[in-house]
């Protein structure tokens, strides 16, 4: 390199500092209109490296549709006199095809008379710290999305449409950063980007294909090289099969487990846009058919994509307006076939489908956050509705005056929110109920959501009286380890051993739990009572409590209501 001062527009501009900076220097000179350009301007752009004179046309094609109108008016303005200085960033396009991040910064020089004569300043390029993902060093998903919106035209201009797009998805990573801590999440992170790329090379994959880190445990991959179908979903095997490899963090030791969308790009597809929606929608169907399942985007998931949406606002809507109801299946002693408590399921009412079963939305509910107030208006609407059937038999029948129980199903990410004991709390003042009448329902699934908040929330609902069923209680793997851990006070028998309890070896799981619960003092409530025979061998093996058909399926408030005003007591059973 030369250390002599270089010479540009007749005047002797730059330096030694000129030719080290990484920044790329430019000048205006309004008199000519000739515009000059250093080296790093020019390597930043993509092109020789070399001085360059000529107009503002080298430089204002290259700039992103989105940014060029607003720079151009910060360059008119600083013309006109009316600004001294500019500091604008924009997307310049790269020699390349792709866009690369610059600021610009800029100051004007005058005449005599005070007239514009120059202007001049630096290009500083921030492409690599704006678009690489901080923690793995892959690109993020601006630079994903340049690189996805080149490529598409390359196809189009070029007829080349062999990639797909996939999205990828780690499993359960909240649970990954319980075990090992937010430090063993990262490193879990780094060590999948290092396998995905590796995974590249290894199996013979096109060194184009381009990896990105989307966000938390989600990637993204653009690969090259794909005819067909065949060869993405055969690429992303491979590359699962690399993740599942055992990852070990300071003595544990994870298997990671993968989800994952592919989409192959083909002349149909309007859009990059459209391509990469069509990856998350294979994606979220992936999700939704279970751990480890690999998808490829048909049509109809566009369709199916499309109605989950309109259900999601439906359901937001009827959680708003009162459009969900609950249903109330009555728990029976099976001694005196008295009532002496329901458990409360919700039900949607929905102005054109009728009544939807919780099947069809709690689990759209839970992924999008909308069980959180629907949990919490379940919670409220059977305290208060329990309350208004003690008031009402009372005062029908004061000498049969009932006090009743109902049990509320709780969600993992009602359990694993925070408040939920002030919250309880909080109905319970407010309904007049008393906490002991109160039972919250807790699948195995939900304690291993978040364990350490989970024994926490249930310590203080304890510590409030409300009583802490386990239902579906033997169908997990770690039933007893929990037992052993938690609060509970009820275990609820599983329908799917009830159903069996003619048959030897459920009937001695049945005959095990309740001995179980009479050696820790808890109550038992076996589920899914169908038949007289059932009811007979429970009584016989000495369960107190159940619900099912048998006795009752679930009701409406208000038949329940009409129940207890027809006979002004308790009922003895009610036949399905």
């Amino acid at each position: 390199m030369a250390t002599e001062a270089v010479e540009i527009g007749g005047k002797r501009q730059f330096a030694l500092a000129a030719l080290a900076s990484l920044d790329g220097f430019w000048e205006l000179d309004l008199r000519t209109n000739e515009a000059h350009f250093s080296p790093q301007w020019q390597r930043i752009a993509g092109l020789t490296g070399e001085h360059f004179t000529g107009t503002l046309e080298h430089w204002l094609p290259r700039v992103h549709p989105t940014d060029r109108e607003r720079f151009e008016a910060e360059l008119k303005a600083m013309r006109a006199g009316k600004s001294q200085q500019i500091q604008d960033r924009h997307r310049l396009r790269h020699n390349n095809g792709l866009w690369r991040w610059v600021t610009i910064r800029a100051v004007s020089a005058r005449d005599e008379s005070g007239a514009v004569t120059h202007i001049a300043g630096t290009m500083t390029d921030h492409t690599d710290r704006r678009m690489a993902d901080p923690l793995t060093g892959l690109p993020n998903r601006l630079f994903f999305m340049d690189y996805l919106e080149h490529r598409f035209q390359r196809a189009q201009e070029h007829r080349d449409w062999n990639f797909a797009v996939l999205s990828l998805g780690l499993e359960r990573f909240k649970l990954v950063n319980e075990r090992l801590g937010y430090e063993g999440g990262d490193a879990l992170l780094m060590e999948a980007a290092g396998r995905l790329t590796d995974a590249i090379g290894k199996w013979k994959i096109s060194s184009e294909t381009i990896v990105a880190r989307l966000n938390a445990a989600e990637f993204l991959i653009c690969l090259e090289g794909i005819e067909d179908e065949t060869q993405a979903t055969d690429a992303a095997r491979h590359m699962t099969d690399e993740l599942r490899r055992p990852f070990q963090w300071r003595g544990r030791k994870v298997i990671p487990e993968t989800a994952i969308g592919v989409a192959k790009a083909e002349p149909g597809v309007a859009s990059p846009e459209d391509l990469l929606h069509e990856a998350d929608t294979a994606l979220a169907e992936a999700k939704a058919t279970g751990r480890g399942h690999l998808v490829c985007y048909s049509h109809g998931m566009r369709e199916r994509a499309l109605e989950r949406m309109q259900l999601e606002a439906d359901l937001e809507h009827a959680i708003r307006d009162g459009q969900l109801v609950l249903h109330y299946q009555p728990e029976i002693d099976l001694v005196t076939g008295r009532i002496v408590g329901f458990e409360a399921l919700v039900r949607w009412q929905h102005p054109e489908r009728g009544i939807v079963m919780p099947g069809e939305f709690i689990d759209l509910a839970e992924e999008t956050g909308l069980i959180l107030p629907l949990g919490d208006w379940g919670i409220r609407e059977a305290c208060r509705q329990v309350m208004a059937w003690r008031k009402l038999i009372n005062e029908t029948s004061p000498k049969n005056a009932l006090d009743l129980r109902v049990s509320v199903n709780l969600s993992a990410k009602q359990f694993g929110r925070p408040g939920l004991v002030g919250r309880v709390a909080e109905i319970l003042e407010s309904t007049a109920m008393p906490a002991s009448d109160l039972r919250l329902e807790v699948t195995e699934s939900s304690l291993m959501s978040n364990p350490d908040t989970a024994q926490t929330t249930m310590q203080g609902l304890q510590r409030l009286g409300v009583g802490l069923h386990m239902d579906d209680f033997g169908t997990g793997y770690s039933s007893l380890n929990h037992l052993h851990r938690y609060p509970f006070d009820t275990l609820k028998i599983d329908r799917s051993f009830v159903q069996e309890i003619s048959q030897k070896n459920s009937s001695e799981i049945v005959r095990t739990i309740l001995d179980l619960a009479r050696s820790l003092d808890m109550e038992v409530v076996a589920e899914g009572i169908e038949t007289a025979e059932q009811a007979e061998r429970l009584q016989s093996l000495g369960c107190h409590l159940g619900q099912g058909y048998y006795y009752a399926r679930p009701m409406a408030a208000d038949d329940v209501s009409a129940l207890f005003m027809n006979i002004h007591q308790a009922p003895q059973s009610t036949t399905a």
